[in-house]
């Protein structure tokens, strides 16, 4: 199927298309009209010798005898431009003058004939004039070389072709930003669409939209609120079910880390440590849909930043990460640095809580996490780095999509720490870079904010 052209490329042809036609009629019409009158001009000034070389033709017995001086004759020749010649026939034969093609029809008495022929080689244009006399008609031809007519071909040519040319031009400007200003109102509607985030599904204002374009707006609007309202009922669910799942499985978690302390076989103990880590990971994974449905931009949660320092902010709960870093038999590492940002800080600390979350869940044993604070090119940042075995490149997008998982990754992750990241990260209108780690080895998230 053929791609639509702009509407843009649409005006302008549709505009300019018959602009150029109407100019192009115009200047052949003017052209022929201007042509017309010139060439009757000159052949009324080409009949004026002829007319003077009749009136003192002289017919005698027959014979034809021109009463003109040889001055008066060469007077008439005389012309800046174009080269004049003069003769005189008789019954077909030449009797005054050079041998000019005679005309194609023979001139009445009284009324002359212009014509187009050839003389030594050269176009000329012939004023042919009938003298009535005894012997028959005597025809006067004064024909004219064309370089006046030429010239002046070239020259309407020329002052219409630039004529034509500078209204074109003018009207291709002018046009070009009438459509420019009449789409301005599209273009600003479609600047604002692109800015939003694919979850701001806020109605457009219909009443900056043209009247043309305000039906397309309000449709759109229709849809936003459709997806709007899906994406809620969504959210809800999600929140309602992690919500109503919280407490059994707390009472759950409770149930089975009592069972554990009781005296059991070493089956039925396997079997109780495989449940309560499939417990955990089901409080974890509600406590994950809890904050994801939290942070989304549709809850329209209200934004209450303020002042806090990131090295202070993440110290609090240093003693619970190194806890679960020794667990694991994994360096765990602090390098914080004062960072003031505004944001919400049990925001910050759950971003932050995240990437730990995946460093150590995939950080092999004896392999090292380092948690970084300081300030980068004006902003304040948060960085985890580990040595684990990283991200391929082309993955790399994608893990911040929600329950997106690189294949062949080992452990109980569900997909969602990266994507609350990035939704928090959006929230405080920050930056998430994830690059391989020192010496490529491993990966490195940062989550660099804004001045401010």
């Amino acid at each position: 199927m053929r791609a639509e052209r702009s509407v843009r490329s649409r005006l302008l042809v549709w505009l300019l298309g018959p602009l150029a036609l109407v100019l192009g009629a115009s200047a052949v019409l003017a052209y022929r009209t201007a042509l017309s009158l010139a060439t009757d001009a000159y052949d009324r000034s080409l009949l004026d010798p002829a007319l003077a070389i009749a009136q003192e033709l002289k017919v005698s017995d027959g014979a034809v005898t021109l009463n003109m001086s040889r001055e008066a004759l060469e007077a008439l020749r005389v012309d800046t431009s174009d080269r004049l010649y003069f003769s005189v026939m008789q019954r077909g034969r030449v009797v005054i003058g050079p041998e000019i093609p005679p005309p194609p029809l023979a001139p009445a008495s009284g009324t002359p004939v212009y014509y187009d022929t050839v003389y030594q080689r050269e176009p000329v244009r012939v004023a042919a004039l009938a003298v009535a006399s005894a012997g028959g008609p005597v025809i006067v031809q004064a024909a004219e070389t064309l370089v006046k007519r030429n010239r002046l071909v070239e020259h309407v040519l020329l002052a219409y072709g630039a004529l034509g040319t500078a209204i074109f031009v003018v009207a291709l400007a002018a046009v070009w930003t009438g459509v420019a200003r009449g789409l301005a109102p599209l273009e600003k509607l479609r600047r604002e669409l692109a800015t939003r985030s694919h979850r701001d599904l806020r109605p457009v204002a219909e009443r900056q939209a043209p009247d043309e374009v305000r039906p397309l707006v309000h449709e759109l609007n229709e849809l936003l609120q459709r997806l709007a309202v899906s994406m809620e009922l969504q959210q809800q669910f999600v929140a309602d079910a992690a919500h109503q799942l919280r407490t059994p499985l707390a009472a759950l978690q409770a149930q089975v880390d009592a069972a554990r302390g009781e005296p059991l076989s070493p089956d039925l103990a396997r079997t109780v440590e495989q449940l309560q880590a499939a417990t955990r990971r089901a409080a974890h994974l509600s406590r994950q849909l809890l904050m994801l449905a939290a942070v989304d931009p549709s809850a329209e949660r209200p934004y209450s930043p303020q002042s806090t320092d990131l090295a202070q902010l993440l110290q609090r709960d240093v003693s619970d990460w190194v806890a679960r870093a020794d667990a694991r038999g994994i360096d765990l590492g602090f390098e914080l640095e004062a960072a003031t940002v505004s944001g919400e800080p049990d925001l910050i600390v759950e971003a932050a809580s995240n990437l730990l979350d995946n460093a150590l869940a995939y950080t092999p044993q004896n392999g090292v996490v380092t948690l970084r604070t300081g300030q980068r090119d004006g902003g304040s940042y948060v960085e985890v780095e580990d040595d684990g075995p990283g991200i391929p490149e082309a993955e790399r997008t994608g893990v911040f999509e929600r329950f997106h998982r690189v294949k062949g990754t080992p452990g109980p992750g569900a997909g969602l720490g990266l994507a609350i990241v990035r939704e928090i990260a959006n929230r405080h209108r920050a930056t998430v870079d994830l690059n391989a780690g020192a010496g490529g080895r491993g990966t490195r998230v940062t989550v660099l904010f804004p001045p401010g």
